[in-house]
């Protein structure tokens, strides 16, 4: 069976050192997963801020965990391969699409074989609990892949059950060889997507969900929502699972965050502009950490915390509020001073 050897779940040890998450979302995990092993290194703070996630907030109403999937897969997946210098291949089927289910698949199938068989895995949609994973293997006469899950657990998946195993959505993502991007417009794709995000310009039509910077009001909304709750004693009957939703988000935004402090203090060399941003998302960062260390517990919750919650959060959405517009100058957007040419060096 061919197999990829020696590969293990990314963790960024350098942030776990800060007593920081390191990276949250497992697309980015799954793709820190494998460009560690194509490379034999990585840098994550270039990767989280070069594919702009560091820089993206997705909120549903309730705090469901599904908004962490809920942007546009065809045009980001794609790119944020692109951003880290490689071509990508990507094959995606939608819960709409199911006239192409079989065709899809059976493509996907022939694109990771010949990934893995050039040593390269592949980052695949729901290979447990409805979160990314890698493919390192496969036996086309078991008709099983091998699998790492976004906890690190080697598992295993059949052939049909892709594209299918919970979710009925396909989305298989695998680098390629280099493709010549330089610094300076891997910097510059990475600026403007984020004020693109931020500005709600990545958006897909979804009311329940909200991303950018109005994505911080909603989050806010509902720690004012979950006060009301408790003063009328009724927080015990919300019917969701809402303190694992709220650590589940402080963990995702505090990383994202936190790298995207370390991404523009990386690129910000004398710009004024940049050092700006990086001054404000690093109140971003420091608004977001109690969050995320004093996240609801069952038992050991009550007001105070949850409003002191609310101001974090609306603090943090000002604060790179002030981040986007120094970007914005940045990148000549809104009457700044053309910008110097920059390295990730």
């Amino acid at each position: 069976m061919p197999k990829i050897e020696n590969i293990n779940w990314f963790r960024d040890e350098n942030a776990e050192g800060k007593n920081e998450p390191g990276i949250r979302h497992s697309f980015t995990a799954a793709l820190a997963t494998v460009f560690n092993h194509i490379d034999g290194r990585l840098d994550p703070v270039r990767l989280m801020g070069g594919t702009a996630f560091a820089f993206r907030i997705f909120v549903n109403e309730i705090m469901c965990p599904s908004a962490m999937s809920v942007f546009d897969w065809y045009r980001i997946l794609p790119e944020a391969v692109e951003q880290m210098g490689r071509d990508c291949y990507y094959i995606s089927r939608l819960w709409d699409e199911s006239d192409k289910e079989v065709e899809r698949r059976r493509q996907a199938q022939e694109l990771i074989s010949t990934g893995i068989d050039n040593g390269y895995p592949a980052v695949v949609w729901d290979i447990a609990e409805a979160e990314w994973g890698v493919i390192t293997g496969y036996d086309d006469t078991a008709q099983l892949y091998e699998t790492l899950t976004w906890q690190g657990k080697a598992s295993s998946l059949t052939y049909d059950r892709l594209g299918r195993n919970g979710i009925d959505i396909l989305s298989v993502t695998i680098p390629g060889g280099t493709n010549g991007r330089s610094d300076e417009e891997i910097i510059r794709n990475a600026l403007q997507a984020a004020v693109d995000h931020a500005e709600q310009k990545e958006s897909i039509e979804l009311p329940k969900y909200h991303e950018g910077l109005p994505a911080y009001d909603q989050w806010a909304t509902i720690f004012e929502n979950w006060v009301k709750l408790v003063k009328a004693g009724k927080d015990g009957n919300i019917g969701v699972d809402i303190y694992n939703f709220a650590a589940y988000y402080a963990s995702h935004y505090f990383s994202a965050r936190c790298y995207a402090r370390d991404f523009l203090e990386s690129v910000k060399g004398d710009n004024e502009n940049l050092d700006k941003a990086f001054q404000a998302y690093k109140k971003v960062a420091e608004f977001l950490k109690p969050v995320w260390e004093k996240s609801p517990k069952v038992s050991s919750h009550g007001i105070e915390l949850l409003r002191s919650h609310t101001d974090n959060i609306r603090s943090a959405k000002k604060a790179e509020e002030e981040g986007i517009n120094h970007i914005k100058k940045y990148l000549g957007l809104s009457g700044g001073s053309p910008r110097a040419s920059i390295s990730l060096d």
